[in-house]
């Protein structure tokens, strides 16, 4: 079993979603009041692929009510993702595309690791609304501080 940098074991990013979302208008967003661990701790998410540091538990947002959504694509490959403010550990390519968002009108770029450049999920902006990330919650790890 692989351990964190704290000797604790890694653990996935989040409980599995077994629900498929329908189109429930424009996207809002909301913070997330269970953020914390009972004892004030919080979890750090990491890339799995080279175990950099992308953001926090403490950033998780509700974006259409619920933080955790599934969605496919248009060639059909299907996304869990959780929705997140700050992720530091994420830089943004290519211009925002407003096609194909998930989260209308919200436009939508790639979210990549800094340090490994692998693909982690979605930036999303709008004007005059909250921007946030769409991170693929299988493509982290999560270890609690």
């Amino acid at each position: 079993m692989m351990t964190g940098r704290h000797g604790k074991p890694w653990l996935p990013a989040t409980q599995p979603c077994f629900f498929r979302e329908a189109d429930q208008g424009l996207a809002t967003v909301e913070e997330v009041d269970d953020a914390r661990q009972p004892d004030g701790g919080h979890g750090v998410l990491y890339c799995r692929q080279c175990h950099a540091p992308v953001t926090s538990t403490q950033e998780r947002l509700k974006v259409l009510g619920k933080h955790c959504h599934v969605f496919p694509n248009p060639e059909g490959m299907v996304f869990e993702i959780g929705c997140f403010g700050l992720a530091p550990g994420c830089g943004q390519q290519g211009p925002p595309v407003f096609q194909y968002s998930w989260f209308p009108p919200h436009a939508w770029s790639l979210a990549l690791c800094q340090t490994c450049k692998t693909h982690l999920g979605w930036y999303y902006e709008a004007i005059g609304k909250s921007s946030f990330h769409g991170l693929i919650l299988n493509r982290l790890v999560e270890e609690w501080t």
